[in-house]
């Protein structure tokens, strides 16, 4: 089995070796050699949608992307409509995308290697950044047999802001979007943000102009759907691991450089030594770069006290922390769409996010907001005031409209329109 290093070695060697010029010559001529004329559907058989859980089958590890995969792949076996069979597909290092059981592990199904028929519809749903590469020959085969690709995708950021991320996981993005760029008829955006910024990496990397779709899907808010189906005996019975009847503020996400968990902890530092009394808890697990953070966190002197991180949250526990918090802080620089955001705002939680363009989109909703660059004595001063608003009642708090079954919805609408584009095509 390769290292990790070895099995992106020709990644690597090609973003050195080989020229911007001749990158686009080879992704378009892949785009050529595995099209297909014939897409319109096979008589008398049902198309097939093929979901790719690969990631959350093997890991579900919790994180923001997980939830939008496990919520959005069940919402999209809930309101398939009748003409669809949908199947959930996992790869690994041994065997490529096959069928696999999920959510139900424990349901028998037959674990037969995928292979498309004309009208069949493969959903990159998972962030899939190793399987997608490793089968990539399976994936091109599966479009140059009829069927059609289409991948979730949630930001470019590891192309756009390199510096927030390791090395290793920047270069397994640029090979994932490589092969995309080679395969892909289409893309499920987070968000029009998302949208634009793929439409201006493509063109800028592959000069990839057209002959692909981009389509913005709503993104529901609730977390709630899908723990029927991760409820277990020891999620019901564990408790949340701080005392949640202290009025607290929390902040959500996978603890890295762009989350800008560093500068609301010092906001909250300038707080604590003015003796002021808010509690700031942080659920997320660490990401990279993070060495430092996670120091500062642990030994603060306000740790386990007015300052609390928990890096193991399961869903269930996560709804209750949401449920109990007075509000939520977001202090991303830069996100695709914000799902803690708009989680908070579900929970009719009274939201203070930095002031950039994605978060402006939910301002009606009664969201506040501080500067892109603050100081910690100006940071702690937004943090108080806004604080002191949250538990006098003094915000109100608007619930988004988005639900996950209008995503699904949304994304059968897509299918559908393309398959009857197909269809008159090849008449």
């Amino acid at each position: 089995m390769l290292s990790p290093f070895f099995e992106t070695l020709p990644f690597r060697l090609s973003q050195f070796l080989i020229g911007r010029r001749l990158r686009k010559l080879l992704v378009l001529r892949q785009r050529k050699r595995t099209y297909s004329a014939n897409r319109s559907g096979t008589d008398n058989l049902q198309p097939r949608l093929f979901i790719d859980v690969a990631v959350i089958y093997k890991n579900d590890a919790g994180t923001g992307i997980q939830r939008v995969v496990r919520e959005l792949a069940l919402a999209l076996t809930k309101e398939a409509p009748t003409q669809w069979a949908v199947q959930f597909v996992a790869a690994d290092r041994r065997r490529p995308y096959h069928r696999v059981s999920w959510p139900d592990i424990g349901r028998i199904v037959e674990p037969a290697t995928i292979q498309s028929r004309p009208g069949d519809v493969f959903i990159g749903l998972d962030f899939s950044l190793d399987t997608v590469r490793r089968y990539r020959r399976q994936l091109a085969q599966f479009r140059k047999g009829g069927g059609q690709l289409w991948f979730l995708m949630y930001d470019l950021l590891p192309v756009e802001r390199p510096g927030w991320f390791s090395t290793y996981n920047v270069i397994r993005f640029k090979a994932w979007l490589e092969v995309l760029a080679g395969i892909a008829d289409g893309f499920f955006c987070i968000s029009d943000q998302t949208a634009a910024d793929l439409k201006r990496v493509l063109a800028d990397r592959f000069d990839l102009l057209s002959g692909f779709e981009t389509n913005t899907v709503p993104m529901g808010y609730s977390i709630s759907e899908s723990l029927g189906q991760k409820t277990t005996a020891a999620t019901v019975t564990r408790s949340v691991e701080f005392d949640t009847s202290v009025p607290f503020f929390l902040m959500v996400g996978t603890l890295e450089p762009r989350k800008g968990h560093a500068e609301i902890v010092d906001g909250f530092s300038g707080l604590w030594k003015g003796r002021g009394g808010y509690r700031l808890v942080i659920v997320g697990r660490r990401g990279w770069h993070t060495e430092d953070l996670c120091n500062a966190i642990r030994l603060h002197p306000e740790h386990g006290r007015n300052l609390i991180w928990l890096d193991n949250v399961e869903d269930a526990e996560l709804a209750r922390i949401y449920e109990a918090c007075s509000g939520v802080i977001i202090g991303s620089h830069a996100e695709g769409f914000g799902l803690p955001l708009i989680e908070a705002l579900g929970y009719k939680k009274p939201v203070l996010a930095r002031d950039i363009a994605i978060f402006r989109l939910h301002e009606k909703l009664g969201v506040r907001y501080f500067p892109q660059c603050s100081n910690p004595s100006a940071l702690g001063t937004y943090i108080q005031n806004w604080a002191e608003d949250v538990l006098a009642n003094r915000i109100t708090v608007l619930k988004p409209v988005g639900e996950w079954k209008d995503a699904a919805i949304t994304i059968f609408s897509i299918l559908t329109r393309a398959a009857d584009i197909r269809a008159k095509s090849s008449l």
